[in-house]
């Protein structure tokens, strides 16, 4: 009888616990829609500390602030911002496996340092860029953040020296039909991205 009732209480808590980091993500998700960067990653680090085993909060942890960096002007707020992305990046590797979104975290991480500075990180880290998407595309052949962020990534590059833009726009295609058909049914797993790339390919027929 004893065993029932430890087995009963156990999964209540369990209940209760998976309803508060629930809400809690909901709270941090709403909170970075609405523009307010600093609360919403100050809600998924305190979430991240608690789920010790739940690599999501990390991921979005180092999202957050990787996003906000690429439009962030002041250097010492851009080293903070880098500094929480890349710590929330080993945090979820720590976690969980090496997989394809956090590949493309490490990729994005990469980008606003080198946006950040190009004659300096240009060469340092571009083909550490293309690297770990040729890695992530090997793990994860049809997920659209992949194919997305590493034609983003390659169009780039293409403007600034004049290449033919062609098969980098229809990489982007590509992923649009690949976000149409992304399933995973895990709770806040990543979907973004579709918005980016149809602008993005908005921008390949100017």
């Amino acid at each position: 009888m004893k065993t029932i009732i430890i087995l009963f209480l156990l999964t209540v808590s369990e209940v209760i616990s998976a309803q508060n980091y629930e809400e809690a993500m909901q709270k941090a998700m709403q909170t970075w829609q609405e523009g307010n960067v600093e609360t919403a990653s100050a809600i998924f680090e305190r979430v991240a500390a608690v789920e010790q085993e739940n690599w999501l909060p990390d991921y979005y942890l180092g999202l957050v602030n990787t996003t906000a960096a690429f439009s962030t002007k002041d250097k010492k707020v851009l080293e903070v911002q880098l500094k929480k992305a890349e710590t929330a990046l080993q945090s979820a590797l720590l976690k969980t496996e090496e997989n394809a979104e956090l590949l493309v975290l490490e990729a994005l991480i990469y980008t606003v340092k080198i946006t950040q500075n190009p004659m300096v990180n240009g060469q340092k880290y571009m083909p550490k860029v293309s690297e770990i998407y040729a890695k992530a595309e090997k793990l994860e052949p049809k997920n659209p953040r992949v194919k997305f962020e590493k034609a983003q990534f390659e169009l780039g590059g293409a403007k600034f020296f004049g290449s033919d833009l062609t098969p980098i726009c229809k990489e982007i295609e590509a992923s649009i039909v690949l976000f149409d058909e992304f399933e995973n049914d895990t709770p806040f797993y990543p979907n973004w991205g579709k918005d980016q790339a149809v602008e993005a390919l908005k921008s390949c027929k100017n």
